[in-house]
């Protein structure tokens, strides 16, 4: 094997449906930086319809909205997030990243140091009783 593995977590959070995700988390923070749900979702490539209906659902799973929405107007409108949607979203990057921390130290653990090596005597140790 000539590249080490890696590994990928991905986080989310279920009630009986899906409750908040990376997807989720990217939105909101797109929305808090671009001021626009629109322009949150155009930056993802993402249909302006499926981010406002991802917004809606993920909604009706907290029972709060998560956006304040400011309509049209001479600016365009915009939106911004509420404080539950901030207090979530803080909370689910701090819970990723505890566990990105966390897991980083158990991946070092069975992973590096002897793992490659180790796993080549294996190897060695195979391909000779083939022969």
């Amino acid at each position: 094997m000539e590249e080490k593995v890696v590994w990928q977590l991905t986080l989310r959070l279920f009630s009986d449906e899906k409750a908040f995700g990376p997807g989720i988390a990217t939105l909101l923070r797109k929305i808090e930086t671009l001021g626009s749900l629109q322009k949150a979702a155009q930056s993802m490539g993402m249909a302006y319809s499926k981010a406002w209906k991802t917004l809606r659902e993920i909604e009706k799973v907290w029972g709060f909205p998560l956006t304040y929405r400011d309509v049209g107007g001479k600016n365009g409108g915009g939106s911004s997030l509420t404080p539950g949607a901030r207090f979530l979203l803080e909370h689910y990057e701090n819970f990723t990243e505890e566990l990105r921390k966390s897991a980083d130290n158990i991946f070092e653990k069975y992973y590096s140091g002897s793992f490659y090596s180790e796993l080549e005597k294996i190897q060695s140790r195979e391909a000779g009783e083939e022969d």
